[in-house]
């Protein structure tokens, strides 16, 4: 029973290990945003602007501080005053110290102010809410970039693993035809020359297979590293290619809304915060009015009893009203309005452009999507033909008539022809791309 139960929970961890090492396209951009450490950072810059509304919310609630203070005056402080005032007998102009106070002073305040109106408290709220929305906004756009990010890399090693299959193939032909030529170079029937070139080409396929794979393993290291995987976790890409050219093909023909755009968005808030730092020194010049309250307890003693309940604490209790004016500050109000006022201008500039350079790169990235595509499609005509020219060659080749020297270009042909198409399918997806990321498709 227990050998049933281990058999079992081995299958269920298996299960899950691979569940965890295989990914879509979308759920390797979900475990990014869960793991990606930008992304983590972005969230916790959104939580403190969050803190950050509290903080300031809080200037203008009530504020409550104590304190308690303990003097042991080892010398009582010594005032001078008139000899005259003590004696009427002594001479003018002499002095004598006399000491006022008690050895021991203990202090205990409370203290309440209450903030009932500023300009820039108001507008302090509004910029506060703001820049939360800010916050969010780069969050956003943190996750949009680790999302492009990833399919960047993962589609690079889609495209390694399709130039793996090519090699693989073309290794698999021209292995056949070595090892015809030479059976044929031993029976006498070709020269030895063929079966060297022919073994030369197998080599050359081999060592490009290993360069390929090389790079692929580099890939994936990279893509596990945006992903915030462990760097020795193995990992495996589930999505088709060919499902992935399919959709990229079939792509519809969409209007950009500038509005849409992220960058776009954060320049807009950036408008917003300029224009709240505009009516914030516009407030400068607005007074402020603020209440405070203020209750003390003080013990005056000569000796060290200050906890003795018989003897008085002597209070002091004070409320009242701050009313702080601006009245003159030679142009320096006036200056910060009018700075404030151009940093307004300067970004709304800025935004104009942006909208701008936006529709130009759609216009971009619309020609470079339809040339992408009339290449690929006419590279899938040419490796087509390619292929053609290799099976007759390979025909006159058994046949005689073609050397080997010209069946190897043949096939080095099609094998370029095969590498053109992949790079041209890799060339119309990121065009594909592109244009998503224009129509803020990784939201």
């Amino acid at each position: 029973m227990k050998s049933k139960f281990y058999i079992i929970a081995l299958l269920l961890l298996t299960k899950v290990g691979v569940g965890q090492q295989s990914f879509s396209l979308k759920e390797a951009q979900d475990y990014a945003i869960e793991h990606n450490q930008k992304v983590m950072n972005a969230d916790i810059d959104l939580k403190i602007a969050e803190k950050k509304v509290w903080e300031t919310t809080a200037a203008g609630l009530p504020q409550v501080s104590g304190s308690v203070k303990f003097q042991n005056f080892l010398d009582i402080p010594t005032s001078v005053l008139p000899a005259n005032t003590f004696n009427p007998m002594a001479p003018k102009g002499e002095l004598i110290g006399v000491k006022f106070g008690t050895k021991y002073n203990t202090n205990a305040s409370l203290q309440v102010s209450q903030l009932l109106f500023s300009g820039n408290y108001l507008v302090g709220l509004q910029a506060a809410k703001t820049y939360t929305n800010l916050s969010k906004q780069l969050q956003d756009k943190s996750k949009q970039e680790i999302k492009q990010e990833i399919a960047d890399s993962y589609y690079t090693i889609l495209v390694l693993k399709e130039n793996i299959k090519t090699l693989d193939s073309t290794l698999v032909k021209v292995n056949d035809l070595y090892k015809i030529t030479k059976i044929l170079v031993e029976n006498k029937v070709m020269e030895s020359v063929h079966e060297s070139q022919l073994k030369l080409s197998v080599l050359k396929v081999k060592n490009a297979i290993t360069k390929v794979k090389s790079q692929l393993e580099v890939s994936k290291s990279f893509l596990k590293m945006q992903m915030g995987m462990d760097l020795n976790a193995t990992i495996e890409l589930t999505d088709v290619y060919e499902n992935i050219i399919a959709n990229a093909i079939n792509t519809t023909d969409e209007n950009m809304a500038v509005s849409n755009n992220i960058n776009y968005q954060l320049l807009s808030t950036q408008l917003l915060l300029n224009q709240l730092s505009y009516k914030n020194t516009k407030a400068n010049y607005l007074p402020s009015l603020a209440a405070f309250f203020s209750h003390q307890q003080n013990a005056l003693r000569n000796d060290f009893d200050l906890f003795d309940s018989n003897k008085n604490w002597y209070p002091t209790t004070v409320w009242g009203l701050t009313l702080n004016v601006p009245i003159f500050s030679s142009g320096k109000r006036a200056s910060q309005v009018g700075q404030a006022k151009l940093e307004m201008e300067k970004t709304q500039n800025s935004m104009n452009q942006l909208s701008e350079g936006l529709k130009m790169q759609m216009i971009q990235a619309k020609a470079g999507f339809d040339n992408a595509k009339e290449s690929y499609e006419t590279q899938l005509v040419a490796v087509n033909v390619a292929k053609e020219i290799l099976k007759n060659n390979e025909i006159k080749y058994k046949e005689g008539v073609v050397s080997s020297m010209e069946l190897t270009q043949v096939q080095n042909q099609l094998l370029q022809t095969q590498t053109e198409l992949t790079n041209a399918s890799f060339e119309l997806i990121k065009a594909k791309l592109a244009i998503d990321v224009l129509l803020n498709k990784f939201n």
